[in-house]
């Protein structure tokens, strides 16, 4: 579901705001209705709610040692054990394999510990940044080839989103990142996928910079994403992750084991662990994700006009309207100058599985500037 704000005048902006809801459909260049229920994959989206253990295995025979057909001696549906970080890294890397083309040689080349987050709901971002896109296109078709740019702000070891962009969409990517280790394996991942004329890993040097000193002079894209780091603190992480690692071991596959055994499990997890693994800048950063996109929003001013769409993922809800009141107060004109606003705000709800998080974009374009970029860009 896509919730629109569009921002008609600064003076009276809260008596003016505007929300019509608006559903994506399939590869039609109609937009047509969504299923509005959550958890629901994006309907171009590989996965469609189930995982095909057999199609998977015989795409990336390494998940089979992994997979799980049996539950107190009866068989099962095949599954994981998803407090397994190893087991994680297997099914995300056979999805990838089998959906987008990716070489088996990519789970030897992502470091140990770094975040591999699941692989359907970071397809759900691409998609719906293209039905975005599409919105704006002259005759109403999804953008795609090489004219058409995106940035992905901190691309971790995993390049997960420029991965999938390309593959599906063929768009090229700018991929930033400030961790040394995480910028080698992301090279390394567009190398041997062939896919380093598409995806440019860049190194952001500063940890309180986004766009500044990784976007070149006069380059222009038409969408920036952005996953964030969700924790405020590192000890926030490890609340919320010994947490979810408890709730893994007392559900699920493990039911089966007796309450002495589970009160064991629970006690050797470590909190510094995480099933979905994880770098210090890919987990958290000072004031978390609201700290974070606020930063965010406040250096897009300097590129009003450099990029179409700039968005990002929010986890928690009480978290939205906290970011977007950047987004309707960015500050008063100062000496006379003419200050610098957005003309459009969305959200976006995304589920693809238990786990719902909201997609945040905003422009400075209206919506004929906003064709008009099309038309020059990828609609001739």
């Amino acid at each position: 579901m896509v919730w629109t704000i569009r921002i008609q005048s600064m003076v009276r902006r809260k008596q003016v705001l505007c929300q019509t809801a608006q559903h994506f459909g399939s590869t039609s260049t109609n937009l047509s209705k969504q299923k509005k229920s959550l958890g629901n994959p994006h309907p171009r989206n590989a996965f469609t709610g189930v995982y095909n253990m057999d199609r998977l295995i015989a795409a990336y025979p390494s998940l089979e040692p992994h997979v799980i057909r049996t539950r107190l001696g009866e068989p099962c549906r095949p599954t994981i054990n998803y407090s397994n970080p190893e087991s994680v890294r297997a099914l995300n890397t056979a999805l990838l394999v089998a959906d987008y083309n990716v070489n088996p040689k990519y789970s030897i080349i992502l470091p140990h510990g770094a975040l591999l987050p699941p692989v359907p709901g970071r397809a759900d971002y691409v998609h719906y940044i293209a039905d975005i896109l599409q919105q704006s296109s002259p005759d109403k078709a999804i953008p795609t080839g090489e004219n058409v740019v995106g940035m992905d702000i901190g691309c971790g070891a995993s390049l997960i989103y420029p991965t999938i962009a390309t593959a599906v969409y063929g768009w090229k990517m700018i991929a930033t990142e400030i961790n040394s280790a995480s910028i080698e394996s992301a090279k390394m991942i567009a190398h041997v996928n062939d896919r380093s004329d598409l995806i440019d890993v860049r190194h952001q040097e500063s940890k309180k910079k986004i766009f500044n000193g990784v976007l070149l002079r006069g380059e222009k894209m038409d969408f920036a994403m952005c996953n964030p780091p969700f924790y405020a603190s590192i000890e926030a992480f490890q609340k919320e992750n010994a947490r979810k690692l408890a709730g893994l071991a007392k559900g699920g596959l493990n039911k089966e084991l007796p309450a002495s055994v589970l009160t064991r499990k629970e006690q050797s997890l470590d909190v510094g662990s995480n099933n979905f693994g994880g770098t210090e800048s890919e987990l958290w950063c000072e004031g978390g994700e609201v700290a974070f996109v606020k930063r965010m929003i406040n250096e897009s001013k300097q590129y009003a006009d450099k990029c179409l769409w700039f968005s990002s993922l929010v986890s928690r809800k009480d978290n939205i309207k906290r970011i977007e009141g950047s987004l309707f107060n960015m500050g008063k004109n100062i000496s006379g100058k003419q200050r610098i606003q957005v003309q459009e705000v969305k959200r976006i709800a995304m589920g693809a599985g238990h786990k719902t998080s909201t997609i945040l974009l905003w422009t400075y374009f209206d919506e004929q500037q906003r064709t008009d970029w099309a038309r020059m860009r990828w609609c001739y």
